[in-house]
């Protein structure tokens, strides 16, 4: 099951209050019963040391006291002390000199059953607890000059159980209410939650647009964090947006540069490599810009860049520049030859199947030149406005190459020729042609490729 961060947060929420609440219902109510039992504990001992005050006086007096004493304690029940269970009075002939329990019995005057006496006897003038119940005993006796008196017993019982009920409807009632703060507070949580996700989701699906190609802006609101990162976002598109469309006019090699290039290491100049450099250009184009107006000739011209650039990106070859209706593209790395070549057959083909369905591509034709070497690629032009392309004479010899190259012709150098002598492609016998700027001749061929018509057949 998928956890949304509003789930996330509200059983975080959750999970922590209820651990407080748990906390305060066990542990400090806890605390706060051993303090009531404490001081009902200190309360009955004072209680217990004037009943006994009273009951000394009254014993010793023998019979005549016992009216008064048992009066006493019968009001210290009528006040309805909680928790407080019996007071009795046993004299020396082990029968009950005063008694009175929370019922109201009265067992003055009558036996002390033995296993009461031996409890009194054994207990002294010391307490014990039982069954949730505390047992004070006191032994009463009267002493003179001369001697001492042995009185009686004299006991009080009191339970804890009304601190129990007590601390129990206590938790209860702090329960409730905790239950009550906690479904308010989950619900505030939930409704807060809701709102900042719905910002996070707003921004979300702003970056799902931005990877399609949409840099929608989106609109600032209040100054937290969350508004702080909408205007990181928005920032982020301009940027991603300006890079995107400045990719359209350069390069992909001169982008790659710039990535691995911080700003103030940009230099003039670059390094020595060996590329497969690819010329095109379209035959007839001059004249038919003569022709036709301004409108159709961009885009006709479009529709025949576009075209190569597609099959040139295809075959993993770079787009280095436009010069006019001229294309100039590299290809690096292994089979560099064989892609190039691959290319430009599949920009005749294609150019055929666009002559079969429209006849101004019968005039509009391309030429191609292909040519391997070594030359300089790297930064060239000024410190203000640079370009990163290549130069050198295998550049130049590529470009005299496609200038050279009749409409439907693709013209490779000998070099080119002997990286792709193990692959399957068809080549016209080795001629030579005066290029322009050449003192020497050089061995050229003609690249042969069917058609699309031949193919099927």
């Amino acid at each position: 099951m998928k956890l949304t961060l509003q789930k996330k947060y509200s059983i975080s929420f959750a999970i922590i209050f209820l651990a407080i609440l748990l906390y305060i219902l066990f542990n400090i109510f806890k605390s706060e019963e051993q303090d009531l039992i404490d001081l009902s504990d200190k309360n009955f001992k004072t209680l217990f040391k004037v009943v006994n005050t009273v009951g000394e006086e009254s014993m010793s007096v023998g019979e005549n006291g016992r009216l008064a004493l048992q009066e006493t304690i019968k009001q210290i029940f009528d006040a309805e002390v909680d928790g407080l269970e019996v007071i009795m009075f046993v004299d020396a002939k082990r029968r009950y000199y005063a008694y009175c329990d929370k019922n109201g019995q009265d067992l003055s005057g009558k036996e002390v059953e033995t296993e009461l006496w031996e409890s009194l006897s054994q207990c002294g003038d010391s307490s014990y607890v039982e069954n949730n119940k505390v047992y004070l005993t006191d032994k009463i006796e009267y002493k003179t000059a001369n001697k001492t008196i042995f009185l009686g017993y004299s006991r009080l019982v009191f339970s804890l159980d009304h601190i129990n009920v007590l601390i129990a409807r206590k938790q209860g009632q702090t329960l409730l209410i905790g239950l009550i703060g906690f479904a308010i507070s989950l619900l505030a949580i939930s409704l807060l939650t809701a709102v900042l996700i719905q910002r996070i989701k707003i921004l979300n699906k702003a970056t799902k647009e931005v990877a399609v190609g949409r840099f929608n802006q989106l609109p600032v609101k209040g100054r937290d964090e969350l508004a702080e990162l909408t205007q990181s976002f928005n920032d982020m598109t301009v940027a991603v947006k300006e890079r995107l469309l400045m990719s359209r006019y350069m390069s992909g090699s001169a982008i790659e540069q710039i990535r691995q290039t911080h700003i103030n290491e940009l230099t003039l100049g670059g390094t020595r490599q060996e590329v497969c450099l690819f010329f095109s250009d379209i035959r007839g184009f001059t004249s038919f810009s003569e022709q036709n107006s301004p409108d159709d000739v961009v885009r006709y011209l479009n529709q025949l860049l576009n075209l190569q650039v597609e099959i040139i990106k295809k075959h993993q070859g770079d787009i280095d520049k436009f010069v006019g209706d001229e294309v100039m593209a590299i290809f690096r790395g292994e089979s560099k030859e064989r892609r190039a070549i691959q290319a430009a057959i599949d920009i005749q083909q294609a150019m055929q199947t666009l002559a079969e369905r429209e006849s101004v591509f019968e005039v509009l034709q391309i030429g191609i030149g292909i040519n391997t070497g070594v030359v300089v690629v790297g930064n060239i032009g000024s410190y203000d406005r640079m370009d990163y392309t290549a130069i050198g004479d295998a550049v130049n010899t590529a470009a005299r190459l496609c200038s050279n190259a009749k409409a439907q012709e693709i013209l490779i150098s000998d070099i080119v020729k002997e990286k792709v002598s193990e692959e399957n492609f068809n080549f016209s016998e080795p001629f030579t042609l005066p290029l322009k700027g050449k003192q020497t001749s050089l061995n050229l061929y003609r690249v042969l490729y069917q058609t699309e018509a031949i193919k099927a057949l």
